[in-house]
């Protein structure tokens, strides 16, 4: 799949940013990670949804068929690498960090909203901007 692969190779350079950020790589990457994974399992519930399932039945050669919750399990994480690159760059970006600040009460912490700038530049990042709020109101404040 064309977006994991590119995926993989953009992970060299947010590498590089978060050891110029002084930050261990390993620790933004298991951070989006988890952030991506909570989606994922919410994934089941969005009428929306049509990337996931679609690179997933890739990965499963083209068509998961019966095995879609087998292939649910051992496909995650090539189906959200790209995700995750994007929330691990995001997690790094300066624009961000004052976005997430304001969006959370700048100083009186509140819940961060899911319409706020933060998730909106974020839905931006991960390709799902385009058809409302990323990520879906049951997740983005948890």
């Amino acid at each position: 799949m064309p977006e994991v692969a590119a995926a993989q190779r953009q992970w060299a350079g947010v590498a590089r940013r978060a050891v110029r950020a002084e930050v261990e790589p390993e620790r933004v990457f298991a951070l989006a990670h988890a952030v991506v994974a909570r989606w994922w399992e919410q994934a089941l519930h969005w009428e929306r949804e049509t990337i996931w399932p679609w690179r997933l039945h890739q990965v499963a050669g083209g068509n998961a068929g019966t095995e879609l919750n087998q292939w649910r399990i051992v496909g995650r994480d090539a189906v959200v690498l790209p995700e995750v690159v994007a929330v691990a760059d995001a997690l790094l970006d300066p624009v961000m960090a004052e976005l997430v600040w304001r969006d959370s009460g700048a100083g009186r912490p509140r819940p961060l909203p899911a319409d706020g700038s933060f998730c909106r530049r974020l839905g931006k990042r991960v390709g799902r901007g385009g058809w409302g709020r990323w990520p879906p109101p049951t997740t983005a404040a948890r």
